[in-house]
């Protein structure tokens, strides 16, 4: 039974990272999906009326290993077509022109951005529920600032993979105190948003642009955070950080 569960599970896994590809939306990704849907239907009832045996459970089995080699060969279609071959060729060479093209093509809900706004990246400033040393922030963001912001993607990443990472960035800035902000007009390279939220994607190896760090000039944690932070260490915080990026030449916006 276990195995089954295992296999179930896998099979899910197998599905959202397939889903994320154009080609998921082709008849045999439709077909992979239906399939895959009933065989969870399957497993679980049968779970709930106890209607396993030796021999269902070996048949179900089978169909799990079917459907996974199936949405592995989906996957693995898209990454040997010569439209994503393009795309790795021209993310390593910063070709603009052939990743706006060719990305839309290959990821599901990927769609061209405005190119206008401002846009927005969390900087992490905690550590086990503690605040991050201001000169450990600080370098970071003066590192981000000299090297750019590094590129993303694994395997179940929207609109982004291992040989096709991007930049994500947010439209609306989050409810984070310290966050990198920048104008998209300054992005240089393929700006596209994914359908139905506010990400934006930059596919390439590092994002550089000019950028600004906004501080909030009061925060209190949200309970989930777990984080139990006075006001007047926050404050202290906040302004030994501005301080530190301010003589570091980087611009701050404490507001």
């Amino acid at each position: 039974m276990s195995e089954l569960e295992s296999a179930v599970a896998d099979i899910g896994v197998l599905l959202v990272r397939a889903e994320k590809y154009r080609r998921a939306a082709d008849p045999d990704g439709v077909r992979l999906r239906r399939d895959a849907l009933a065989l969870g239907d399957a497993a679980r009832r049968l779970h709930r009326r106890d209607g396993f045996d030796a021999a269902t459970v070996t048949t179900l089995l089978d169909e799990a290993q079917a459907l996974a080699d199936g949405l592995r060969g989906l996957v693995a279609g898209v990454r040997a077509s010569p439209a994503y071959r393009d795309a790795v060729t021209a993310h390593a060479a910063a070709d603009v022109a052939t990743l706006a093209r060719v990305l839309p093509e290959i990821f599901a809900d990927l769609e061209p951005a405005s190119g206008r706004g401002t846009l927005f990246a969390a900087l992490p400033w905690l550590r086990r529920g503690r605040l991050r040393p201001v000169d450990e922030l600080a370098a970071d963001v003066v590192t981000i600032a000299r090297d750019g912001l590094p590129a993303e993607g694994d395997d179940l990443s929207r609109g982004a993979d291992p040989e096709l990472p991007a930049v994500v960035l947010a439209a609306t800035a989050p409810e984070e105190p310290v966050l990198l902000r920048l104008a998209a007009e300054d992005v240089r390279g393929p700006l596209h948003r994914l359908a139905g939220s506010d990400e934006h994607l930059v596919h390439v190896p590092r994002l550089r642009a000019p950028v600004t760090v906004a501080i909030a000039a009061d925060f209190a944690p949200d309970e989930q955070l777990r984080v139990e932070l006075a006001p007047a260490d926050y404050a202290r915080h906040r302004d030994a950080l501005a301080a530190a990026l301010a003589a570091a030449g980087v611009a701050v916006d404490v507001a």
